[in-house]
């Protein structure tokens, strides 16, 4: 009976653990940062369009080593000053569902050849769904999944095959309408999280949910 008590505790904190969130999740979060407005972002009802958009910042929390918030170099240009910021460029589209950030990390050496920038594809990924309901006020925003950059990866010190989770894209842009007309970015935050921990977890709670199902029908 006691053994019986002791695998249901078990089994009890194992859920707890897969419900709880991660206290440790890492997130490379992209921005404008002082890139400032730029790019073009176009809309024709139903898919957007964005091209040449500048990507100033990274930030990374969570990460092995190397968190912090870093300068994003590239081929972009934006209004926050004559320097070359790295790339935005999207379409979610059926026929041509992508998402790329192209640039260099110079402090973290990803994308630097003898101390230049040879901009590197950063991020790359498709979307799962956006929101257009808010785009002639110049409001979008979208979901999707997303690969990183080795050289970014091996910089944090992340495990290339542990999984990401979505990430949430958000815009801010000059008011854009259907019939495809640009409007301008103004500001941009692509965010996305790892988390490995829940799925451990899960993994975890089902073995000792199992174990103690056999154990009872033993009983």
């Amino acid at each position: 009976m006691f053994t019986r008590l002791k695998m249901l505790g078990a089994a009890a904190v194992a859920a707890v653990l897969m419900a709880a969130p991660a206290s440790a999740a890492t997130v490379i979060d992209f921005s404008d940062g002082l890139a400032g407005e730029g790019g073009s972002i176009s809309w024709d009802g139903m898919n957007l369009i964005g091209t040449n958009i500048p990507i100033g910042a990274v930030k990374i929390t969570g990460a092995p080593q190397n968190n912090g918030v870093y300068e994003v170099q590239g081929t972009a240009s934006g209004q926050g000053g004559d320097f070359m910021w790295g790339s935005l460029d999207f379409d979610t589209s059926p026929d041509n569902n992508f998402i790329s950030i192209t640039g260099c990390i110079a402090r973290l050496g990803v994308g630097m050849v003898n101390g230049v920038c040879s901009p590197v594809e950063l991020m790359y990924g498709t979307f799962t769904s956006w929101d257009t309901s808010n785009a002639a006020n110049g409001l979008i925003g979208a979901v999707g999944q997303d690969m990183k950059a080795a050289e970014l990866l091996a910089a944090i010190n992340w495990p290339a095959d542990l999984p990401w989770e979505f990430f949430g894209f958000a815009m801010t842009t000059t008011q854009l309408t259907p019939d495809g007309t640009p409007g301008a970015v103004i500001s941009t935050d692509i965010r996305d999280t790892a988390v490995p921990e829940p799925a451990t977890m899960m993994l975890l709670g089902t073995g000792l949910l199992a174990a103690f199902r056999a154990r009872r029908r033993q009983a």
